[in-house]
């Protein structure tokens, strides 16, 4: 994992801990029931592995990650220090499949996904989640802060926008009667804004991120200065309001 990485990693973990199954995995837990053998793909803190494991015990989980916030054997979860698309598992050994918030920091999703339709049983099921930065509502549009988006989007390995190509990311890995869905989530009360403002402007002050921008060029200080000092003051708009969107997809390996 590389030095900025490891940085925005580390920025989103408190954020990542809070995510329930509940939450984040409303497509699949329908389909969970006890016994199952589930995969938990890019677990980070594990917060939604464990509602996940919940609904599949006594049934075995495993939870992948490059570097897995969760202690192995809690809650009978089995904990690998693995690559999603270079699993340490034999063929068909899976019933059901969950990946929230990996896909668009891979620059090949669909390897990840063609390595799960590997591991997925006859009849398994897969759900994956992610963001999608496309279409985002900002106001009020200020220049600075509207800009900061493709900047921040520049540092990931993979794509903000792969929350719009999961249905085809799955059909392409051999997944069929694949769904998808979006749901925008929005900070649009004074609390949720200025919380949201101050946690993006933070990015453009984090040297561990920062540092690495200024030395690709890619920005100078003054302008990192400026996009943080901008957000946290749309952050104080009194009508200020954004909303992104969270999709997701389901499909099933008809082997």
């Amino acid at each position: 994992m590389t030095t900025l990485a490891h940085a925005l990693r580390e920025r989103h973990g408190s954020a990542l801990a809070q995510r329930t199954a509940q939450e984040y995995a409303v497509l699949l837990l329908p389909h969970l029931r006890p016994g199952l053998a589930l995969l938990d793909l890019g677990c980070g803190p594990g917060s939604i592995t464990l509602g996940l494991a919940e609904a599949v015990a006594p049934g075995r989980t495993v939870a992948v990650d490059l570097d897995p916030g969760l202690p192995d054997g809690i809650d009978g979860v089995t904990v690998l220090c693995a690559d999603a698309c270079d699993l340490p598992c034999p063929d068909n050994s899976f019933d059901a499949i969950y990946a929230s918030a990996l896909l668009q920091h891979l620059p090949d999703p669909a390897a990840a996904l063609r390595e799960a339709y590997r591991v997925a049983r006859p009849g398994a099921v897969i759900c994956v989640v992610d963001a999608d930065w496309g279409g985002s509502l900002v106001w009020p549009e200020d220049p600075l802060v509207l800009a900061s988006f493709d900047l921040m989007a520049r540092t990931r390995t993979g794509s903000p926008h792969v929350g719009r190509q999961l249905r085809g990311l799955l059909a392409e890995a051999g997944f069929q009667r694949c769904e998808a869905r979006a749901v925008a989530r929005h900070h649009g009360t004074p609390d949720e804004v200025r919380g949201f403002a101050s946690f993006t402007a933070r990015w453009f002050s984090t040297s561990t991120l920062t540092d690495p921008v200024v030395a690709r060029g890619w920005a100078t200080p003054e302008e990192l200065t400026a996009t943080h000092d901008a957000w946290l003051a749309w952050g104080e708009q009194p009508g200020a309001f954004f909303a992104g969107f969270w999709c997701e997809a389901i499909g099933w390996a008809d082997k």
